[in-house]
Parts: structure tokens; C-alpha cells; sequence
């Protein structure tokens, strides 16, 4: 009995064992499977690597090449843009002196006739002198004749014959001299001066360089009338021109000098007269509506009743000293212009019209101004912001 107990322990035992030994073996078997997918899926993971590795390289040198390829494009723009302003220059001073020649031509023409006409009437001078010294000496002969006759002791008919002779010689001596005299004065009134343009039609004209040592040379010019619609009057010198009542819509003059010329009435709207000189000018009147005199020089200007609104650009102009008395100022841009000393008495800055704004006077110097309102800036801190 002790050995069969004996004998079924110890086969219990082996039992046992064998299982130890079978699960072993399973463990490790499943271990180096896994193991073996590791290595697997970590070689797969070296092989995704180096193509995103290629794919990198390859994306890096694209875009390498992109961007050597935009460098030229934007070197060779840069080359084209250089290239048409250099030649959009070229063109434009071309056409600049095809203009003055042209100008120059026309004015030498106009000057020609306007010449012609002057010779004209110095001959008419002329001859009106040989018919008075003519008559003068038909004056005299006619005094020999009546010393004679009072010295001699002539019969009646003979003196009444040279009496008739006498009156004929005068009414032939009145009737010269009023031809001489209507002659004259036709010519005069059909001479016009040489640098009087009034009443001419100009309309798109091209005057650059006028009078200011490239172009055409004269007087102070008289356009007083005259049609310069769209016209160009930039780089030129206009100083104590007269352009009363001229139609000026749409012209320009930039870059020119205005010093004391006579705008009053003119009709400037839509203009351009950037950086121009307009000191001591007169706009009496004038309908500057829609205009830009960006960074103009209009010191001691006389602007008095001008029409300025509907979004004109007057930023930066000096207007020291102006007389802007009842002028019409809304709706436009006077940021940082200088009105020292000027007079805005009636001035209308704002506009009951909503479809119209104020005018933008940020930045403005009112040193000394004369408010719209009549109140003296000085009195008010120098600004007339709340005085319009």
C-alpha cells in the first residue's frame, strides 16, 4: 500500500513537471514570434524611413528649384520693368519735345502773322506822315498863294478862279487825309498783340515749357476767354499771365509757376495743379470744384467767393495770408495745409447737404486766422476747428 502511494506521488510529480517544461517552451516559442514581427515591422518602418527620406530629398531639391526659377522670373520682371520705365521715359521726353517744337512752331507762327500785321501798320504809320507832310507843305503853298494875292493887284475874276483852285486843293487835301486816318484805324483795330491769346481756341494743347527757358519766350501771355479745355500747362512759367473767364476744365499745371496770375471766373474744375506757385494769384470767383493742388505754394492768394468742393485734394498747401472771404470749402482735403494769417470770414467749410461731407482739416495750422465764424484764432487757442 506505502509503495502504491509512493509510486502515485511521484508520478504526480513527473506529471507536473512535463507541464512546466511544455509551458516553457510554448512562452518562448510565442516570444520570439513576436520578436520576429518586431523586427519585421521595424525593417518595414526603415523602409517607410527612407522613402520619406527620398521623397524629402526630392521635395527639398523641387522646391530649391522652384525658388531659382521665381528668382529669375523676379530678376527678369524687374529687368522688364526697368526696361519699359527706361523706355516709357525715352517716350515721354520725346513727346515732350515734339511738343515744345510744335508749341514753339505754332507760337513762332502766331508771333509771324501777329509781325506781319505790326509792318502792316507801321507802313500805314508811314504813310499817314508823307499825307501830313504832304498836306503841310500844300499848307504852305496855299499861304504863298494868298500872301500873293493879297500883294497883287488882281482882277476879280482872276481871284475868284484861284479862290475855287484853293477850296479844291483843301477838300482834296481833307479827303486824303480821312482815308489816311479810317485806314489806320482799321489796321489798329484788326492788329491783335502778340501775346494776346484772348477769345482763341486752345482746347488740348500741349504749352510745356512755356517761358521758362526751354520753350517758347514772351510777355506775360492774355488767355482771357479763351477755350484750354484739357490743356496742359505744366513745367511752364505763367507769372502775371491773365486767364479771366478761361476755360480751364480739366487742364493741368504741375511743376509751374502762377506768381500773380489772374484766375478770376475761370472754370478749373477737374484740374490737376499739384506743386505748383500760385503766390499772390487771383481766384476771384473761380469754379475750382474737383482739383488737385496738393502741396501748392498759394500764399497771399486771393480765393475770395471760389467754388473748392466736391472732394478736392488741397493737403499740404500753403495758404498763409489767402483771402478765402465766402469761399465754398466743403467736401474737401485740407489735411495739414498751413492757413496762418489767412482770412476765412463766411467761409463755408461744412454743407447742410448730406450727400456732402465736411471738410477734413485735421493737422491744419490756423495761426492767427480769421475764423468763418469771424472769431480771431488768436482768441481761441489758434485753431478754428470749433469756430466754422
Amino acid at each position: 500500500m506505502k509503495n502504491r502511494v509512493t509510486t502515485l506521488i511521484l508520478l504526480f510529480m513527473a506529471s507536473s513537471l512535463a507541464g512546466c517544461v511544455t509551458t516553457d517552451k510554448d512562452t518562448n516559442t510565442d516570444q520570439d514570434s513576436r520578436i520576429a514581427d518586431l523586427e519585421e515591422s521595424q525593417l518595414e518602418l526603415a523602409l517607410v524611413l527612407a522613402e520619406q527620406e527620398q521623397i524629402n530629398s526630392d521635395l527639398l531639391e523641387s522646391i530649391s528649384q522652384i525658388e531659382s526659377a521665381n528668382m529669375q522670373a523676379i530678376q527678369e520682371l524687374e529687368d522688364d520693368y526697368r526696361g519699359a520705365l527706361a523706355d516709357l521715359e525715352s517716350s515721354y521726353l520725346a513727346a515732350i519735345e515734339a511738343a515744345a517744337v510744335v508749341n514753339s512752331q505754332t507760337l513762332e507762327e502766331i508771333n509771324a502773322t501777329n509781325g506781319a500785321s505790326f509792318d502792316n501798320l507801321l507802313a500805314s504809320l508811314n504813310t499817314l506822315q508823307n499825307d501830313l507832310q504832304s498836306s503841310q507843305d500844300s499848307i504852305e503853298q496855299i499861304s504863298l498863294i494868298v500872301d500873293e494875292l493879297e500883294n497883287e493887284d488882281s482882277t476879280s475874276e482872276n481871284y475868284s478862279a484861284q479862290i475855287a483852285s484853293l477850296q479844291q486843293s483843301l477838300q482834296s487835301l481833307q479827303s486824303s487825309l480821312q482815308a489816311s486816318i479810317s485806314d489806320i484805324e482799321n489796321r489798329m483795330d484788326n492788329t491783335r498783340a502778340m501775346n494776346d491769346f484772348s477769345h482763341l481756341d486752345f482746347q488740348g494743347a500741349e504749352l510745356f515749357n512755356f517761358n521758362n527757358g526751354l520753350g517758347a519766350e514772351m510777355d506775360p501771355p492774355i488767355f482771357d476767354f479763351a477755350n484750354l479745355k484739357n490743356a496742359s500747362l505744366s513745367y511752364s512759367n505763367f507769372s502775371d499771365a491773365s486767364f479771366v473767364s478761361t476755360n480751364l476744365e480739366g487742364a493741368d499745371g504741375v511743376f509751374s509757376t502762377f506768381h500773380r496770375t489772374d484766375f478770376s471766373g475761370a472754370a478749373m474744375y477737374n484740374g490737376i495743379w499739384r506743386q505748383s506757385d500760385f503766390s499772390e494769384a487771383k481766384f476771384v470767383g473761380s469754379n475750382l470744384a474737383y482739383t488737385e493742388f496738393r502741396w501748392s505754394e498759394m500764399s497771399g492768394a486771393n480765393l475770395s467767393g471760389a467754388y473748392i468742393y466736391g472732394g478736392s485734394n488741397w493737403m499740404g498747401v500753403n495758404l498763409s495770408g489767402a483771402d478765402l472771404t465766402n469761399a465754398w470749402m466743403y467736401d474737401m482735403d485740407l489735411r495739414g495745409s498751413d492757413l496762418t494769417g489767412a482770412d476765412l470770414t463766411g467761409a463755408r467749410l461744412a454743407y447742410l447737404n448730406p450727400s456732402y461731407g465736411a471738410a477734413d482739416i485735421s493737422g491744419i495750422t490756423w495761426t492767427n486766422a480769421i475764423c468763418p465764424d469771424g472769431t480771431h484764432a488768436s482768441a481761441v487757442g489758434n485753431t478754428c476747428a470749433n469756430n466754422l
